[in-house]
C-alpha cells in the first residue's frame, strides 16, 4: 500500500468518480427499451423510412411539371430531418420507435442534443453514399 494523499479532486468528492466524457464522435445507442432490449430496431427504421418515403411520394404527386421530382426528393429528406432531429429531440422518440417502445440515448441514460441528432442524420445519409462507394 502506498501512502500517498489521495488525488485533490477525490478527497474533496469523498471519493466519488466521475463518468468519463463521451467522445464527440460516438454515436448514440440505436434505441433501447427500460430494460435494455433493443428489439424491433429494424421494424421502427422501416416504419420511420416508410412514413419519409410516403410524404416525398405526395409532394412529388402533387407537384405538377418537371420540377415533380425535385419537390418530392426534397420533401422527403425535410421529413426526414425534420423527424428524425427536431421531433425527436422533442418526444425523445419518433413514430416508429414508439411503436416499439424504444428510445434513442446514451449508455449513461442521457438523451442526445439536437446538434447530436443533426450530426448522426448527415452521418447517415453520407453512410448512404459510403455503401455505393464500397460496391465491388
Amino acid at each position: 500500500m502506498s501512502n500517498a494523499a489521495p488525488p485533490r479532486q477525490a478527497a474533496r468528492n469523498s471519493g466519488y468518480e466521475r463518468v468519463p466524457a463521451r467522445s464527440k464522435n460516438e454515436f448514440p445507442l440505436t434505441g433501447s427499451t427500460s430494460s435494455g432490449d433493443e428489439t424491433g430496431v429494424i421494424p421502427a427504421f422501416l416504419i420511420d423510412m416508410a412514413l419519409h418515403a410516403a410524404i416525398g411520394v405526395t409532394a412529388w404527386y402533387l407537384a405538377s411539371g418537371t420540377t415533380a421530382v425535385l419537390y418530392g426528393i426534397l420533401a422527403w429528406l425535410s421529413a426526414s430531418f425534420l423527424h428524425r432531429t427536431i421531433i425527436q429531440n422533442l418526444t425523445r422518440t419518433t413514430i416508429g420507435k414508439c411503436r416499439y417502445g424504444l428510445r434513442l440515448r446514451y449508455a449513461d441514460g442521457t438523451y442526445p442534443s439536437t446538434w447530436q441528432l443533426t450530426v448522426q442524420w448527415f452521418r447517415g445519409g453520407w453512410s448512404c453514399f459510403d455503401l455505393f462507394d464500397s460496391a465491388p
